[in-house]
């Protein structure tokens, strides 16, 4: 067990260096779904994460275990107020104003302005020949999903972008030196203004969007200035690093999966159970941590109240106790509940717009791929991944789309 210890140990100080080794996740399941490394107990097992994820005595705040919880920039305080990070009443509190921009009604408006959105992203791209579709697409599209749902204009996305990717950036380093959180505060300060301006224009002329719904709930006390801050940074910030590694990996997974793209122009309606398996296979975010308030039993485990619980979705995604054969990427899995949306109260609200917006990127380039001939010279092996450990997305995805009459032309 202390070989397992110390190659888990390694894997988790030097992400960089291990990449995403299913072979280390086989040795923990079979091994210790459930493992000891002192105050931090490594939950890897499908059925054993459920467990912590569902019991009452789970926090995502890590002060409830008197652990200090990063604040040191104006920009992190507000990010410790959204959504994700509140427990108990004020989660359930928010969480309920926040479903109104998911119900069916709007996600069914959603599904034309995502479509058009990646299909004219798209086009340019795939008429340059080549390009990176991390940072040419699967950065711009979750943004410009995000401004969708919150009713902006399109001459906004490129600010937008830059300041969610500030906020990403506050979420992987909530400890930054002096320097660096200067230099968030004042970047964050031209963010605050711009959404308090937003938040002030709605007030004055409300319609169906979100923000509009969230300034009457302002105003009505269910929700004070800074929690209405919080929400809007936070959906302008949904997607990257999630959406975005989540596009990533299924792209790949198409580019070097033989026969998808045919499929998928055969049958369009299967590009969401597509991007749905690869999100389990890929798992764009690796892992979560959960402070225990109490005892927590996780499978043969019970784990002391006062602890930290890693939970390693990437590994539970490959539980073959959970996913026959769990390695291979079969999209016709007759059980498809995976994790890399979370699970419980803390189940990603944005999960059907990541759905819909991966199936049309993944239509798009099946599609592109009958005048084009799709590939990237990338392969298991030579893909750069994160450096941070909580995500497993790609650094980069070149791919190089040549006219098929092109290839023909130079082959005679």
């Amino acid at each position: 067990m202390d070989s397992l210890r110390h190659e888990l140990t390694r894997f988790i100080q030097q992400p960089a260096a291990q990449q995403d080794p299913p072979a280390l996740y086989r040795r923990l399941l079979a091994e210790a779904p459930v493992l000891d490394l002192g105050p931090l107990y490594v939950v890897s097992g499908h059925q054993e994460i459920l467990s912590v994820l569902m019991n009452p005595g789970t926090a995502v705040d890590p002060t409830t275990v008197g652990l200090p919880r990063a604040g040191g920039t104006a920009l992190v305080q507000i990010v410790n107020r959204m959504l994700p990070m509140r427990d108990g009443a004020d989660h359930t509190r928010l969480k309920r104003l926040a479903t109104t921009a998911f119900s069916a009604r709007r996600l069914g408006q959603m599904r034309q302005r995502i479509e058009s959105t990646t299909e004219r992203m798209l086009a340019p791209l795939l008429a340059s020949g080549c390009f990176d579709l991390v940072a040419d697409l699967a950065v711009p599209l979750p943004v410009a999903v995000s401004c969708a749902i919150l009713d902006v204009p399109d001459s906004d996305h490129d600010r937008i972008t830059g300041w969610a990717g500030l906020v990403a950036r506050a979420l992987l380093d909530p400890f930054p030196d002096e320097a660096q959180a200067a230099e968030l505060d004042a970047e964050f300060a031209e963010f605050h203004v711009y959404v308090e301006e937003l938040c002030a224009a709605r007030a004055a002329d409300p319609g169906d969007d979100l923000i509009s719904r969230l300034t009457v709930a302002r105003a009505e006390g269910r929700l004070d200035t800074e929690e209405l801050l919080a929400f809007v940074v936070m959906l302008f910030a949904n997607g990257l690093e999630t959406l975005t590694s989540g596009l990533a990996v299924a792209a790949f997974q198409l580019l070097t999966t033989p026969g998808l793209s045919e499929r998928l122009r055969a049958e369009p309606a299967a590009a969401e159970a597509v991007f749905d398996e690869a999100q389990r296979l890929g798992s764009p975010v690796r892992a979560s941590a959960r402070a225990l308030t109490r005892d927590v039993r996780a499978g043969d485990t019970l784990i002391p109240g006062g602890s930290v619980a890693m939970l390693l979705y990437a590994a539970a995604n490959r539980d073959p106790r959970r996913y026959p054969d769990p390695d291979r990427f079969d999209p016709d899995r007759a059980d498809r509940h995976h994790l890399a949306f979370g699970h419980g109260p803390h189940h990603c609200l944005g999960a059907p717009l990541s759905l819909m917006a991966g199936a049309a990127v993944l239509r798009g380039l099946a599609a592109a791929d009958a005048e084009r001939r799709l590939g990237t010279p990338l392969t298991e092996e030579t893909v750069r991944r994160s450096e941070q450990f909580a995500f497993g997305g790609m650094r980069e995805l070149p791919v190089f789309c040549p006219p098929r009459d092109e290839l023909i032309g130079a082959t005679a």
